[in-house]
């Protein structure tokens, strides 16, 4: 741990489960995501084969990461998403994963009978849909003499969080994706004994000092990258030649090209 600057394992020590990159390492445990989707869907018999962190899928042209997608024994896809700031639409976020899941695992010719079923886990900080409650069921439904009743088409989002008014094993679980520090619930070994890995064992930790060193660097490169186009966006206005922005700037021609039009 000790080639890791202080800042970087500041960072780490102050990670929860809410925060992408802790999560994308939690994530990719099938016995943790099926402990967290048993708990939060209420289905103790749901099963998990695979779960895979960071999936990136393309729908026309958007592209989504996905946090984790899980997949259980009976062919069910679950989407597992975190999120802590609500500068989303996140209504709307949750029926664009749902849609992008179910074309990308749609091969052509698929007869309909043959969707898979997919859900989204949606777990935020704050209560999405503003109705109190720690998780909510939403899924498309039909009005029938003055009541709504489900239509069944395989698509469902859960909306969780901490901050609903109930209590139970769901605001339980949930409660502990805001903690900082490792814990031991008996009531979930597996996600306990992952958060006490990454929190407390040095193997642990340097993996996620070095998640977090990585998405730093990133971010350095895509904040150059952009003060680039920025730069090459006024040379152009100014009106110089492509072969001169590109020794300046290091974009490549054919990305200066793009600029003009």
């Amino acid at each position: 741990m000790e080639k890791f600057q202080q800042n970087v394992l500041e960072t780490c020590q102050n990670l929860r489960l809410i925060d992408d990159t802790l999560f994308r390492l939690i994530g990719e445990r099938p016995e943790v995501c099926q402990e967290i989707l048993r708990t939060i869907l209420d289905d103790k018999e749901l099963e998990v084969i695979s779960s895979k962190a960071q999936e990136t899928m393309v729908s026309l042209y958007r592209e989504v990461v996905l946090d984790v997608l899980c997949k259980s024994k009976d062919g069910k896809l679950f989407n597992v998403e975190v999120q802590k700031g609500n500068r989303n639409n996140d209504v709307k976020r949750c029926r664009f994963h749902l849609s992008t899941i179910t074309a990308n695992n749609t091969p052509k010719g698929t007869d309909f009978d043959n969707i898979l079923d997919v859900v989204v886990v949606y777990i935020t900080e704050y209560d999405v849909l503003n109705n109190g409650q720690s998780v909510t069921c939403s899924e498309m439904c039909q009005m029938v003499n003055g009541e709504y009743k489900p239509v069944c088409d395989g698509a469902k989002v859960y909306y969780a969080n901490p901050v609903g008014k109930d209590n139970g094993e769901q605001k339980e679980l949930l409660e502990l994706f805001l903690r900082k520090d490792a814990f031991t619930n008996e009531k979930f070994p597996n996600l306990s004994s992952a958060m006490r890995f990454y929190k407390e064992d040095e193997r642990g930790v340097n993996i996620v000092c070095s998640l977090v060193q990585e998405c730093v660097n990133e971010g350095i490169q895509e904040g150059k990258r952009k003060q680039a186009i920025e730069d090459a966006i006024r040379m152009i206005q100014k009106g110089f030649n492509t072969e001169d922005i590109a020794d300046i700037t290091e974009l490549s021609e054919k990305e200066i090209e793009g600029l003009r039009k």
